[in-house]
């Protein structure tokens, strides 16, 4: 299957292309619709319906889920931790003091600047999961 995007390999690796930029992706969904494809094989892994699980799940769906393209490790890394603390405040379950943004931020950056892309996720009041992801990817993607 053609994606149109192509997954930049392990960074720590020094064969292939490294990423020039990063797509940072952005799936929501209520608490019915989640439940409803976690359990069926019935949609089209491409489908933006379908709840992306893997890193390849994000490239082969529609770019309207990319919610902006970075150059740098550390403007992808502000995008997912920005995402992360506005959901926090619309958590349904209170984050505990312990997951604090600045440490996420280290984490997340230090994932990114090795290829192994961060995916967070929060149910938020109301019943509905988001789901964010940085991704690295090559200038042939496009």
């Amino acid at each position: 299957m053609t994606t149109g995007h192509s997954i930049a390999p392990d960074a720590s690796k020094r064969d292939g292309p490294r990423p020039t930029h990063f797509h940072c992706y952005r799936w929501s969904a209520g608490g019915q619709e989640w439940e409803r494809l976690g359990k069926t094989d019935t949609l089209d892994v491409a489908s933006p319906d379908r709840p992306p699980v893997r890193t390849i799940d994000w490239l082969i769906k529609s770019a309207r889920l990319i919610a902006a393209v970075h150059a740098e490790p550390r403007d992808a890394r502000d995008w997912l931790i920005s995402e992360w603390d506005r959901a926090r405040d619309k958590a349904l379950n209170p984050v505990p003091e312990w997951a604090d943004s600045e440490e996420r931020a280290k984490r997340a950056l230090r994932a990114i600047e090795t290829a192994c892309w961060p995916t967070y996720s929060q149910w938020l009041t109301g019943g509905v999961i988001v789901l964010w992801s940085v991704v690295g990817t090559a200038d042939h993607c496009h």
